[in-house]
């Protein structure tokens, strides 16, 4: 039987921030650049969508922003989200509703190994809960999200099959 990770990833506080930018790579290599940050992870090598860096003693996430993980235009003054490690993700998830928090996605789980839930606290703060299920290698992370965005190209392909030429209805 497995041995279950710890709550949090080695390096890692409670709360990480994610920041929503428009081009990843782009922003990886300005954080390299200007804050000496250093590449922790990534979910593809070539034009990463995610990535967690290091600057100093502190460990950041950089997103394109997709779906409910840091949502782009969600309404937040600044595109920031929050990313926070727990022991029941579902727990939390259940505590954060019943005191105000409005649900943004259902707790799921996830290509790179956690179980995510992503609520918006009443002040409209983005909140990512996550538990970790395994520990993963950024080599697993980018062959799992390979795989899922394959997977989801093929539903996408049969469904355009599906679909009736517009043009010979006209």
């Amino acid at each position: 039987m497995k041995k279950k990770p710890a709550t949090l990833p080695r390096g890692y506080r409670t709360c990480t921030a994610s920041l929503a930018v428009a081009d990843v790579p782009a922003a990886l290599q300005f954080y390299e650049s200007a804050f000496n940050a250093k590449i922790q992870a990534y979910d593809a090598e070539e034009a990463p969508s995610f990535a967690a860096i290091k600057i100093g003693n502190s460990m950041l996430f950089v997103t394109a922003g997709w779906g409910a993980h840091v949502p782009v235009g969600s309404g937040t003054v600044t595109p920031v989200g929050h990313h926070m490690y727990v022991e029941d993700v579902d727990i939390v998830l259940s505590t954060a509703l019943e005191n105000g928090a409005n649900l943004i996605a259902e707790a799921n789980d996830t290509y790179w190994g956690e179980r995510c839930a992503t609520v918006a606290d009443p002040f409209g703060h983005i909140w990512t809960l996550a538990t970790r299920l395994e520990n993963l290698k950024s080599e697993d992370i980018s062959e799992r999200r390979k795989a899922l965005f394959d997977a989801i190209q093929d539903l996408d392909s049969e469904a355009e099959l599906d679909t009736p030429d517009q043009t010979e209805a006209a």
